[in-house]
């Protein structure tokens, strides 16, 4: 529930988009908070540089919207360095930005756990979580209070009395058809944009090409002005665009030159 919170010392510190998805009359009373991505910038590989039970409040604005692999190592350390009375508040992937990326309408029952390029231009990803994946999926390390939108689509979550590898979490759940269908799902909308991207790039290479040739057309005439024809340089870069390497390698060149503006 939504309502008027009260706050310990590092609630300050604590986002107030967290603070309002909270439970009426939770507090930190003094104890601490960690921002969990903050801890993931400075930590490759876990675990976190903590004991056990250290936070009350665990809150993360952005890790498990884009971590593809390793979430379940990472979920599992997020419950080891919470309090057994604290609280995680951990931000999800709105179903807005689900039918921005792929022009399909969100459906709980097919989105599950969904990776999608982030279309950006790098390698990131976008991941959604539909409410039952998560609630069959994250509820064998947490009772997941609450998934709620507010500014936001967000989980809070406590630990339970289990202790779940990263395999049982991952693990599908045993006769739920939406696991299948939603991993078909995906790999539909994958599928999509690999389309996409593949029309996309084409388009650049081949402005590239026209760039390119504009190019070589501006020098080459500027080489005419200076020295016409028999002019050493452009003797030599017609006998080279002349040999089979060039043009074979041409695109590849190309390509190349888009890769490495990509990244």
């Amino acid at each position: 529930m939504q309502g008027e919170r009260t706050a310990g010392a590092g609630a300050e510190a604590c986002p107030e988009e967290v603070l309002n998805v909270l439970p009426r009359g939770w507090s930190l009373e003094g104890r601490s908070g960690l921002d969990f991505d903050a801890e993931l910038a400075r930590t490759a590989d876990p675990p976190l540089a903590h004991p056990d039970g250290s936070f009350a409040l665990i809150f993360s604005l952005g890790a498990f919207t884009r971590m593809d692999e390793g979430w379940a190592e990472w979920l599992l350390e997020l419950r080891r360095v919470l309090a057994d009375d604290g609280l995680g508040v951990v931000r999800l992937s709105a179903p807005a930005d689900f039918e921005r990326l792929t022009g399909v309408s969100w459906e709980d029952s097919s989105v599950g756990r969904t990776v999608l390029s982030a279309l950006d231009g790098t390698p990131a990803r976008t991941v959604f979580h539909s409410d039952w994946w998560l609630r069959s999926h994250w509820s064998r390390a947490f009772e997941i209070v609450s998934i709620q939108e507010a500014a936001g689509r967000w989980a809070v979550l406590r630990r339970n009395r289990g202790s779940p590898g990263p395999d049982e979490l991952e693990s599908p759940e045993p006769a739920e058809e939406r696991e299948l269908a939603a991993a078909v799902a995906n790999a539909e909308l994958l599928r999509g944009q690999l389309n996409l991207l593949e029309g996309r790039y084409r388009r650049e290479l081949e402005e590239m090409n026209r760039e390119l040739m504009r190019r070589s057309f501006t020098a080459a005439e500027l080489e005419w002005a200076r020295g016409g024809p028999g002019s050493p340089a452009a003797r030599v870069a017609a006998e080279y665009e002349a040999t089979t390497s060039w043009k074979l390698t041409r695109p590849l060149r190309a390509l190349g030159a888009l890769l490495r503006r990509l990244r």
